[in-house]
């Protein structure tokens, strides 16, 4: 059941058994509150999808501040072009919640602008 009925994030899922492909439309409260929001060991796009800017101008990859300092915005900063591991419990906010992340079991199903080989 939905907490909410704006919907703001796509999940996909795929079934461990028949290998059915199902993609939901869902609200990142919903993901908070069934616990589906624990993505430790998942490649993510925070920086570069999302970054931060915290009260003296530091700059940061996404709310978490997931990894180093990316600079700041008196010194300067670049928008990191890799991807970074996720090393977090958690992913406890809505801005990071909908940054794009997936399990490495499932790299080969990720297309994000990328061309085909196929």
């Amino acid at each position: 059941m939905s907490s909410s009925s704006f919907k703001n994030i796509l999940v996909h899922f795929v079934d461990e058994e028949s290998g059915e492909k199902t993609t939901e439309e869902s609200n990142v409260n919903d993901l908070l509150m069934t616990e589906e929001n624990r993505f430790s060991g998942w490649e993510c796009w925070a920086g570069i999808q999302n970054i931060t800017i915290d009260n003296e101008g530091n700059v940061w990859r996404a709310i978490c501040r997931q990894g180093t300092q990316l600079g700041s915005i008196y010194d300067g900063f670049e928008i990191p072009l890799d991807t970074v591991i996720c090393n977090k419990k958690s992913c406890n906010c809505a801005a990071d919640i909908q940054l794009t992340k997936y399990h490495p079991d499932h790299k080969d199903r990720v297309r994000l602008g990328k061309k085909s080989n196929e």
